[in-house]
């Protein structure tokens, strides 16, 4: 099991608290049968420069370390990323390629939550046919009230993919909405979006329990494969 989509890494964001938290977090993660973590903290371009931000999750990451590495068989493996948040004209920026997931070309955008407008498609294409991104576009579910055809034009965009987080399979509100977007082909990777231990904790087994129950082990098992293939290339 693959979790794209985590915020573990202590005292960076609104995830993790400290380094106790963040081992809790890990050992849950594990004993739910995660492998290997994805650690996403946000970037908001508004308060932070790239290499800043790196330092601080750099930082962070190697606190965290020293103790994953006494015990390393009770924690997933972990790989550097970001959660960037969506600004006009991202897709110019010189820098946003420096946070991407692992060594990847992937990168896990969070849309704006203000109103779509054509300008969002425009850079998420910028980002893929100029910089040459994987555009993983973070927790779907959240955007489903916005413009019904600019919805439909990314989660149709060619080569742009579409993370849900686990939850939304475990919640009636979106539960029969992301079964039938994964059942369409439209959601290509899963992530916990795991921010603590209490109402945003790991969740990755439940949802996925959901998904076979309702759709059958395939789902998951090309979910599984496209993480493999995103973990090869972020190594």
């Amino acid at each position: 099991m693959i979790d794209i989509h985590s915020h573990v890494l202590p005292g960076i964001d609104d995830g993790s608290s400290d380094i106790t938290m963040s081992l809790t977090m890990l050992k849950e993660s594990r004993r739910q049968g995660v492998t290997d973590m994805f650690l996403t903290p946000h970037f908001y371009a508004d308060m932070n420069d790239p290499q800043k931000f790196l330092q601080k999750r750099q930082d962070a990451a190697q606190a965290l370390s020293e103790y994953l590495e006494s015990n390393p068989e009770a924690f997933p493996r972990c790989i550097l990323g970001a959660e960037v948040h969506y600004f006009r004209g991202i897709g110019k920026s010189e820098d946003i390629s420096k946070l991407t997931l692992g060594r990847s070309r992937y990168i896990l955008l969070e849309p704006t939550f203000r109103t779509w407008t054509p300008a969002f498609l425009e850079d998420v294409r910028i980002l893929r046919d100029e910089q040459d991104l994987k555009v993983v576009i973070a927790h779907i579910e959240r955007y489903l009230d916005q413009d019904k055809h600019l919805v439909r034009e990314l989660i149709e965009e060619e080569d742009v993919y579409i993370q849900s987080n686990s939850e939304a399979f475990l919640e009636r509100w979106s539960r029969k909405k992301v079964l039938k977007m994964l059942e369409g082909g439209k959601i290509h990777f899963l992530g916990s979006d795991c921010h603590n231990l209490t109402e945003r904790r790991p969740n990755l087994r439940e949802g996925r329990k959901v998904i076979e129950e309702k759709l059958g082990k395939e789902y998951l098992d090309a979910i599984d494969q496209r993480g493999q293939r995103l973990l090869a290339a972020a190594r």
